[in-house]
């Protein structure tokens, strides 16, 4: 339970600590609002970092301190922010998902101040990057092109500033090479000068392998958003539909998870076939963990991704993942070896993926046990907070 605070009356009983900036976090009525960073922070907690979450947006009117599974959370404005900084008693400031307002206040309170920023994706791209999102309407055209005039070129004109400044002790960590390369620093027209490649955590003692049976290989799971078409929920729908007129498609089983505003509208044209079932709404990742066990394929054709965190775990409990051959995808796809790729919008690629692994249960066996070594060799807890404890504390 959130509890109202002073800023200026905080205590601290060490001065050693760190601060992780974000603009949203778990809360026992959000399980979901930026989960990623929480498994960070309780990897960085087991290795005896003190860590702080400051949650930095303007529906936060008054300063609120909650407790999220023993990591201390504090939200509120910009002059909160200012406040707390005010203490002095953090020897680094951690950013995810980046804003010009949470670097103002570090600006203002202390510059000399090492900051930390992660690159995640739409804090650093060009409106027209999701162009499929905005096919829907008129009206959500006209909203994107507004924005482009205004949101958009405030913050990339904010983020060509940031990767290039020498006011502030920045580094910066991309999640992918593609992504750094072809969008962040694209799109801000800069290089980010001191910046550094590592991927997004996978939390490989919840994803962990299991050898699958050669039966698996007609189990197809699919968990997914559905705010945004970028998932591309409708290739793998069309999928299905093509599998449909295909001779053993009766001894295929799916299975959609997942929620969002295109949800309902996207899964309809296969609700009526008995081998397909849909379930709407979140679920958690130890849910998500014990369906892994009952599957063997990971449907998760791809629009824009900067890595595919969800496929990655997948990929970590044995799962054969099938994606789309675009952006970060085969920096953690080979395919063939750890999983299937596709041609962009391709529902028959995608049916030809699924065919080819029911034919070739050897392909299947090989792959399954290759895309687990293989992620895990990228993104397991030990490889990659460890890459980012050097950084943090070195």
């Amino acid at each position: 339970m959130e509890q109202s605070i002073n800023m200026n009356e905080l205590t601290f009983s060490e001065k050693d600590r760190y601060v992780i900036i974000t603009n949203a976090y778990p809360h026992e009525k959000q399980l979901y609002r930026n989960g990623f960073i929480h498994r960070r922070v309780k990897a960085y907690q087991a290795e005896g970092l003190r860590i702080d979450v400051f949650v930095l947006h303007p529906a936060y009117k008054k300063a609120e301190k909650y407790i999220y599974e023993d990591v201390p959370v504090y939200r509120g404005t910009e002059q909160h922010l200012r406040m707390f900084l005010n203490h002095n008693v953090h020897k680094k400031v951690l950013i995810h998902f980046v804003n010009s307002t949470m670097v103002q206040a570090i600006k203002e309170t202390n510059k000399d101040l090492p900051i930390i920023t992660w690159i995640h994706g739409f804090e650093t791209e060009a409106w027209h990057r999701r162009w499929f999102n905005f096919l829907e309407s008129a009206e959500s055209l006209r909203k994107i092109l507004e924005m482009a005039d205004d949101y958009y070129v405030a913050q990339l004109s904010f983020m060509n500033w940031f990767y290039q400044t020498n006011e502030l002790d920045t580094t910066f960590v991309h999640i992918s090479k593609w992504f750094k390369e072809h969008i962040a620093e694209c799109d801000a027209r800069t290089k980010s000068e001191n910046s550094v490649i590592i991927p997004n955590v996978i939390d490989d003692m919840l994803f962990t392998f299991m050898e699958k049976p050669v039966e698996m290989r007609a189990k197809v799971l699919s968990i997914r958003p559905y705010a945004s078409r970028k998932y591309a929920n409708d290739l793998a729908v069309k999928a299905v539909l093509e599998l449909s007129k295909r001779p053993y498609f009766n001894k295929l089983e799916f299975a959609f998870y997942g929620d969002g505003q295109l949800f309902d509208r996207t899964v309809e044209p296969i609700c009526n076939f008995e081998n397909v079932t849909i379930h709407k709404g979140f679920i958690s990742q130890e849910q998500i963990a014990a369906l892994h066990k009952e599957y063997g394929i990971f449907l998760c054709p791809t629009r824009l991704d900067s890595q595919g965190v969800s496929m990655c775990e997948a990929m970590s409990s044995g799962l054969v993942p099938i994606s789309t051959d675009i952006t970060a995808i085969p920096e953690f796809v080979e395919h063939d070896v750890s999983g299937l790729l596709t041609k962009p919008e391709s529902p028959i690629e995608i049916a030809d993926a699924i065919e080819r692994l029911y034919y070739n249960p050897d392909v299947f066996l090989r792959v399954s046990k290759q895309a687990s070594q293989s992620i895990q060799d990228k993104c397991a807890v030990d490889v990659v907070i460890k890459r980012e404890l050097e950084i943090i504390v070195g």
